[in-house]
């Protein structure tokens, strides 16, 4: 922020340019986990009558006695979902990493060389 004021920066353009930039791409794992959850728990909004996609089957199935086959469906469409939404997610973060926080690589006991 200082250096930012110190090369004719206003404060505005210094949060703007930089300090905004930053907080977002350290705060998308913790928006992407929060996507995550919000599709494992869609099937919660059947408990307040909302109709999803748990409450399609649990009808479909009703009227064709086929509980198995039409759970295991739903079962793998969330599944397909999720593994997408990972993907596309985990894409992202790569790709708006800030070099050195958040890195894959672990540095600690695991990785040190003995001898």
């Amino acid at each position: 922020m200082i250096a930012a004021r110190t090369i004719g920066m206003t404060k505005l353009q210094s949060i703007k340019n930089i300090a905004l930039p930053q907080a977002l791409k350290i705060s998308i794992p913790a928006w992407s986990n929060e996507l995550i959850y919000l599709l494992k728990y869609t099937s919660i909004v059947y408990i307040i009558q909302v109709r999803e996609l748990t409450a399609e089957g649990k009808f479909i199935a009703a009227e064709t006695f086929k509980f198995i086959e039409i759970f295991a469906i739903i079962a793998i469409i969330y599944l397909v979902l999720t593994i997408l939404f990972t993907t596309i997610i985990d894409k992202f973060e790569e790709r708006l990493r800030i070099p050195g926080i958040g890195s894959k690589e672990t540095v600690g006991i695991r990785n040190a060389k003995i001898f």
